[in-house]
């Protein structure tokens, strides 16, 4: 046990330290992918991909380089993820050991947390003592439920390690919270293995968001995990219960040997599989410049042809997928800098009206071979309730956005410019002023207090008037005696 309390001790110091800048890593990795659009722009050329079996259901092929979808279908449906839960297991290891070389021991109670009845493992025995990092090669490669624990149990113990099942159920909840911090809406876990639990359940577009941090310079472990999903074949060395053996990965994507599977730039990543969940893959590969990631859930064993041996169809599909794409997706200008997309109203403007919008810098994207600025649709993003715009504008101020659309979904989002400046008329302006002066409460006050002021004058000078005339009528007249002559 003192073995493993070397690992609990500096693991969680470094948590604490470590733990603001591993969040805004997560909410970097947030950022990069939460503009993705719900649906990918080119879900209409499947049906153009002759070998995608159709028997998969959840797929999803995103580009690692830009982020942009290539394809979609069912990505935000859940499903139970089988071993891709193993991937959160091996991250959340990783940022919290500070040596992978630790040892740490396989205690009997590890194996009685997890039915271990026709359970893919390693072949670990209780007692033996193995690295952290050769923990993490049995987690990846043949799947171990195992290592899941063993890994769960040290990581979730911390300072004050208590029971297997006390440890485990403390790192279930870390698990939930990184999924949370992710922006991982649709996800929940109920254990670090992955087997079928009511509530344990995620989606396609939930696990790119966690595999695009994995694959990130903000993750920490990245380059041990990107080696160790890349891996076929790996060496355990001897363990005080074990000689040296090999293990082996799941994911036939890598294996040459396997011809209906193999794909030339693979790179791994994981595979999973359980009644409740089917068969699932991830996996990341790169060709000529590109690199994808592709993620197919709930795929069958089935055949593909009547009276054919069956096949995994994750499998075959992920390598449809992938071979299509380094073979048709292209990098291209799609949207010229000068394309007029739509215009706005102007107010107080000299010369005209409204205002012409372009895109503000030319747009090149990730599309299919034929995919133009002839070919794609733009439509600008209407405000609710629309912009009043007043002059005066600057040409290139950046004034709305639009969507830019092939076969009615959208792929790229951009910003709209004036392409000209407009100057504000002079004359327009003082009356705008007068007609937001007399708006303005205050200034409405005053004017009717100058008003009231101004009829109190008059109404003075009016009664002073009258005063005058009266007193001139009424002055007493010299008396007159009778004949005319005065007194």
């Amino acid at each position: 046990m003192e073995k493993q309390r070397k690992f609990f001790i500096p693991v969680q110091l470094l948590a604490r330290a470590s733990k603001a800048s591993i969040s805004i890593g997560l909410i970097l990795a947030v950022l990069l992918c939460s503009w993705l659009p719900a649906g990918a722009a080119f879900n209409s050329l499947l049906k153009e991909i002759p070998k995608l079996t159709g028997q998969s259901e959840i797929l999803l092929l995103l580009s690692l380089d830009d982020g942009s979808v290539i394809f979609s279908q069912n990505e935000n449906k859940q499903s139970a993820p089988a071993s891709l839960t193993k991937l959160v297991t091996a991250i959340l290891t990783l940022e919290n050991c500070a040596d992978t070389k630790t040892v740490l021991t396989l205690r009997q109670e590890i194996f009685e947390t997890y039915n271990a009845f026709d359970s893919s493992n390693a072949g670990l025995l209780a007692g033996e003592e193995l690295s952290v990092e050769e923990l993490l090669y049995c987690l990846l490669l043949p799947s171990a439920n195992e290592a899941a624990q063993v890994l769960a149990d040290s990581v979730g113990g911390g300072e004050a390690p208590g029971s297997a099942k006390e440890n485990i159920a403390r790192f279930v909840a870390m698990m939930n919270d990184f999924a949370a911090r992710l922006g991982c809406t649709n996800t929940h876990f109920e254990n670090a293995h992955g087997l079928d639990a009511a509530g344990h359940l995620t989606t396609a577009a939930d696990i790119a968001k966690i595999l695009r941090y994995a694959l990130s310079a903000d993750f920490p472990g990245n380059a041990l995990f990107e080696t160790i999903v890349a891996t076929r074949e790996h060496k355990l060395p001897a363990t005080n219960k074990h000689g040296a053996r090999n293990i082996y990965s799941t994911n036939l994507m890598l294996n040459a040997a396997r011809k209906e599977y193999y794909l030339q730039g693979i790179a791994g990543i994981k595979t999973g599989h359980t009644s409740q969940a089917g068969e699932c893959i991830t996996a990341m590969a790169s060709r000529d410049g590109f690199k994808y990631l592709c993620i197919v859930m709930r795929g069958q064993q089935a055949a593909l042809e009547s009276g054919g041996a069956k096949f995994n169809t994750a499998f075959i599909d992920c390598k449809a997928l992938l071979d299509w794409s380094f073979a048709h997706i292209r990098y291209q200008r799609v949207v010229p800098a000068d394309t007029v997309v739509g215009e706005l109203p102007v107010a107080l403007a000299r010369a005209t009206d409204h205002v012409q919008l372009v895109p503000q810098t030319p747009l090149s994207a990730l599309v299919p071979e034929g995919v133009d600025s002839g070919s794609v649709y733009i439509e600008m993003i209407q405000e609710d309730p629309p912009r009043e715009l007043t002059a005066p504008i600057k040409k290139g101020e950046v004034l709305a956005q639009a969507r830019v659309l092939y076969a009615g979904q959208e792929f790229a989002r951009i910003d709209l410019v004036a392409s000209e400046t407009i100057n504000r008329s002079a004359s327009m302006y003082l009356v705008e002023l007068a007609k937001q002066a007399i708006g303005n409460r205050i200034t409405h006050l005053l004017l009717i207090a100058v008003i009231f002021v101004a009829v109190l004058y008059l109404v003075a000078i009016y009664l002073k008037g009258r005063s005058k005339r009266q007193e001139k009528q009424m002055r007493v007249l010299p008396d007159i005696q009778p004949g005319g002559k005065k007194k």
